[in-house]
Parts: C-alpha cells; structure tokens; sequence
C-alpha cells in the first residue's frame, strides 16, 4: 500500500474512488448546493462511481489523483521525500488529467452531468497555492466532462475536505 500522500489509501480501488466521490458530494453540496445523492461505484468502467442529482437523473464521476509519482516510488524506497511544486506544475497535471478523463468512453448513461474528481493528499500542496494557481483557468474545451473539481484531504482546521472548482469549458 502506498505510503507517500496517503490520506485516501485503501487496499480497494472501487472503495477508495468510492469514499473520495462521497466527500466530494458532501463538499459540494455544502459549499454549492448541488443536491447530489447515492454515490456507488459503476461496472463496467469508466465512469468509475454514479450518483444522481437533485431530479434524480444520473450524473457520472471520473476519479484521478493528483499526486508526484516519484515522490510516491522514493517514499515506498524508504526514502522520506516530498514534493515541492513549482509554478505551473498543478496546472500542468490537472489539464493533463482532465484530457485524459475526457478522452475516455464512457459506459451507460445518458448522464445529466460528467464530473471530473481530482484528489490530491500532497503534503506540500495547500489549498491556497492551487487556488492561485488554478483560479481563472478554463481547461479544455472538452466533449465530455461538464465539471471538474480539486478535492484535498481533510483539514482539521475547518474540519471540512477543502474543494477547488476547475474552470471546464465544453
């Protein structure tokens, strides 16, 4: 199992996507009040959990996380390293990911709405740095997602899972 930026680590992919879809929907709902409900996990995949929304139609959920690789493989090492990021670097790797879930074909359906999860746990990653980074950034366009949203792991602080909307254009 996974060592480095693990807050969201299970031994099981489904239930792990699955529990971050289920703070995502609390975030929003509280923050947005989106009125998103029932999250479960969707075979065949993509998309990896449905939910639906407040008129009861069904809205897919593409799960990714944002976190350094290598970071992650010199941690498993033994090796105690964290990832630094730069300027332009979030960035990078959200439009990255977000071509890559928007490329993807999507099973059942139709949906009301497909909504990009991005996750991260990095332990040099704050909110507010990807709030600057990200703010006013349109990502896309795409032909597939509607949505996209940056979710950290969860903050003591404001004892909340703190959500960055992405700007999607489609």
């Amino acid at each position: 199992m996974k060592t480095y930026a693990s807050f969201f680590e299970w031994h099981d992919k489904g239930r792990k996507e699955l529990g971050v879809v289920e703070e995502l929907l609390v975030a929003l709902n509280r923050t947005a009040g989106l009125r998103l409900h029932s999250p479960k996990e969707y075979s065949p995949d993509p998309p990896d959990c449905i939910c639906l929304d407040g008129s009861g139609k069904s809205v897919a959920i593409e799960v990714a996380e944002v976190v350094c690789r290598e970071a992650a493989r010199l941690n498993a090492q033994g090796r105690a390293v964290y990832r630094s990021w730069q300027a332009g670097e979030l960035l990078s790797q959200v439009a990255h990911v977000l071509n890559g879930k928007d490329a993807k074909t999507f099973h059942g359906g139709p949906y009301q709405a497909i909504i990009a999860c991005l996750f991260t746990d990095e332990p040099a990653l704050t909110v507010t740095q990807a709030t600057a980074e990200l703010s006013g950034q349109l990502f896309g366009p795409f032909t597939q997602l509607t949505a996209a949203y940056l979710l950290f792991s969860y903050d003591p602080g404001s004892q909340t899972y703190p959500v960055v909307k992405l700007g999607v254009r489609e």
